[in-house]
């Protein structure tokens, strides 16, 4: 992500590549990225918000979506489904690691992993964010055993608002 940003010429285009990826980020990440902005830059908030609804309104999309898949989540009841009890394999663990991108820190904090962890798996591997989380991933795993199951992993993603583009497959 910071790559295609960063990739842009203009700080025209690289404010453009910004939005445009936000909006693929999941649930909610638009609308944090423009609270984020209330403190510092109302002003900017307001007008992204303003333009966001003259589009048609990614934002009240994302809402229907983040609803829509409470509602599967619910309705599939996964953790107590025979997909949901099943132990991740490291092949799928390594497939999640190619479609996680920054919030895979925000995923660790929630898979109770310290600080220091993540630095260790930074550390590890460095120049290398795919190890870096499929790191992570396996040893969570590891230290979850029969319980580092496809539903507790997506319930845990849900948690901190990664968007079910990323982990559909697991499904």
């Amino acid at each position: 992500m910071v790559e295609e940003i960063m990739a842009e010429k203009t700080s025209h285009g690289r404010v453009e590549q910004l939005l445009d990826t936000l909006v693929t980020r999941g649930p909610k990440a638009f609308m944090m990225f423009c609270k984020s902005l209330e403190e510092l830059y109302d002003w900017l908030s307001k007008d992204l918000l303003e333009q966001d609804q003259r589009r048609g309104g990614t934002t009240r999309a994302v809402q229907c979506q983040e609803d829509v898949l409470e509602d599967k989540m619910a309705r599939m009841n996964l953790q107590d489904s025979p997909r949901g009890k099943e132990v991740l394999t490291e092949k799928e663990l390594n497939k999640l690691a190619d479609k996680l991108g920054a919030e895979w820190e925000k995923l660790a904090i929630e898979l109770d992993f310290k600080k220091s962890e993540l630095y260790k798996f930074k550390e590890d591997n460095k120049n290398n964010v795919h190890a870096q989380i499929f790191d992570m991933l396996c040893k969570w795993k590891e230290k979850q055993g029969r319980k580092a199951t496809v539903g507790n992993l997506i319930h845990s993603m849900h948690e901190v608002s990664i968007g079910e583009d990323v982990y559909k497959f697991l499904l």
